[in-house]
């Protein structure tokens, strides 16, 4: 019997319909228009499904579950968003609840990162490797456990790598501290890192690429970066020893056999990697580093859609 997942994000939502077997069967990507208010956005959603069930030639009633992949902190026995702050008037928003009313099946609710986790462990880069930790480096940075093939949630919502302290008196957090792996190695630091250093740097390619200060993102450092450029390097060698030293830090907690690392960030490769493992290397207990294997994920932005069919077929 067929399954549909949601993977919603701050920016786009992907959505999807799968047979029993994981298989996606139809799939879109859409824009999450978050400054209307969850209304429109689930709305959306679920108005894009109800599209793809019918272009899949599936009947309302074979429908078996659903699957839900969305940021927290959450609630996942009553499928509640606690709080989103990537998505502003989220907090105590029962999805789950929604999408049941909606197609009149089970839906089942987790944190978006731990479905990614659980996608790259089913179809990706964690095949075949019981215990591993995944990083998703984009906007932000979180994290999933996968111990014994499975998801590992704690009391709900372990696995907020982004959120170890890193620097106490750092650069002020999303979620009000200070010094968080976020605040110092997301896409988002990045490219606050280079307007804030822009002045010692005024011939940097990161501005000539940007055109204007308030549109550098981490894509254009990545670029100023390969290029050779000072500033944007500068910045890269920083994110990746922050980086390093957050991945350090849960290796020698978890002792995995395998980190994988996903998200935008990541797509500069050997300029990140080279430089975050060297720094695992140094930092984390020598035996537990010689251990583990620093990877990049395979399976790009499907992990998280095809962990939340996974979800929904009860296989995390």
């Amino acid at each position: 019997m067929p399954v549909l997942g949601v993977d919603i994000g701050g920016t786009k939502t992907i959505v999807a319909v799968a047979d029993n077997g994981g298989c996606i069967l139809a799939q879109a990507k859409i824009s999450t228009p978050r400054e209307q208010g969850p209304a429109a956005v689930l709305s959306e959603i679920e108005s894009t499904l109800k599209r793809l069930v019918e272009e899949a030639g599936i009947e309302p009633g074979e429908i078996q579950g659903l699957g839900i992949g969305c940021g927290g902190p959450l609630d996942r026995d009553r499928g509640v968003i606690l709080t989103a702050p990537n998505l502003p008037g989220w907090d105590n928003l029962p999805l789950a609840e929604y999408f049941e009313t909606a197609f009149h099946v089970p839906a089942y609710l987790d944190n978006d990162v731990n479905l990614a986790a659980l996608g790259e462990a089913r179809k990706g880069a964690g095949v075949g490797v019981d215990h591993f930790a995944y990083f998703n480096i984009g906007t932000g940075i979180g994290g999933g456990i996968i111990i014994d093939g499975r998801l590992y949630r704690g009391c709900g919502n372990a696995g907020e790598f982004g959120h170890q302290t890193i620097l106490p008196d750092g650069p002020e957090c999303l979620c009000g501290r200070r010094g968080c792996l976020e605040s110092l190695a997301s896409g988002t630091s990045i490219a606050r890192r280079a307007r804030e250093q822009l002045s010692d740097y005024p011939e940097s390619l990161v501005l000539r690429y940007a055109g204007d200060a308030d549109t550098i993102t981490a894509e254009y450092v990545f670029k100023a970066a390969l290029d050779g450029d000072l500033l944007a390097r500068r910045i890269w060698k920083e994110t990746a020893e922050y980086l390093g030293l957050g991945i350090a830090n849960v290796v020698n907690i978890l002792n995995p056999r395998r980190v994988i690392l996903g998200g935008g960030v990541v797509k500069a490769g050997d300029l990140l990697l080279d430089e975050v493992r060297r720094t695992v290397k140094e930092r984390a207990m020598a035996q537990l580093a010689r251990d583990v294997e620093i990877v990049p994920g395979v399976l790009g932005d499907q992990a998280g859609i095809l962990g939340a069919i996974y979800l929904a077929l009860g296989r995390d």
